[in-house]
């Protein structure tokens, strides 16, 4: 799924964070976006998703306009992992995986429980399924939301420093994963990297600069 954005802008009150800003994402491609403290990189893969809302410019998904898409539409299309939070606290991870699977599409529950046992398997979080959030380091938040996302099938994937706290065996093995996923599902991946990670997996690494998306 190929992501357009031109003339973007991206603001808070009185702060301006994208200003004329763009990018272009072929289906399939692999990004990055390397970014710094509050620079924005953030509320840019949300508006992305349909999450935030921004004030001017293009933003299309596969050719269609974010904001006339309906939600149930977006969701069917575009994941966005968080990097920090994103989860129901009450719910246990399996749960938390089973979300969307649950509530927005009609799957009967022997293949709910397929799905989420491969994925689990595959980012090596099947011993957890059944813990609280409350008792996941940062680094399993970030695996179980990508779990969260994997399930669906997305075909645009976007990630926000998903490699952060992680070692480097662990970051190359998920990174390995998320390369066989867009190269099987011809998916788009845009991913927030900050200072450490790897950009191995990117065809192109892109950075925020005077308030706009430059290539690095």
């Amino acid at each position: 799924m190929s992501l357009h954005v031109a003339n973007f802008y991206l603001g808070f009150d009185e702060l301006s964070l994208f200003e004329d800003a763009a990018i272009e994402i072929a289906a399939g491609e692999i990004v990055c976006l390397a970014t710094g403290v509050l620079d924005g990189g953030t509320s840019f893969l949300k508006a992305c998703a349909g999450i935030v809302p921004f004030q001017r410019g293009t933003l299309l998904v596969d050719g269609d306009d974010i904001n006339q898409l309906p939600p149930e539409q977006i969701f069917r299309k575009v994941a966005y992992c968080y990097e920090s939070g994103g989860l129901v606290s009450l719910f246990t991870v399996y749960n938390n995986i089973a979300l969307p699977l649950k509530y927005h599409r009609n799957f009967d529950n022997e293949f709910i429980v397929k799905r989420i046992q491969f994925v689990a398997e595959q980012l090596e979080i099947a011993d957890i399924l059944e813990y609280d959030v409350h008792q996941l380091n940062d680094v399993q938040l970030r695996l179980v939301n990508l779990a969260r996302a994997l399930v669906i099938r997305p075909r645009l994937l976007l990630a926000d420093e998903l490699q952060s706290g992680m070692s480097p065996a662990m970051r190359e093995k998920i990174l390995a994963i998320l390369k066989r996923y867009c190269n099987e599902t011809g998916a788009s991946l845009l991913m927030t990297t900050t200072a450490g990670d790897s950009h191995s997996i990117a065809e192109r690494v892109y950075r925020i600069e005077n308030k706009k998306i430059v290539l690095e």
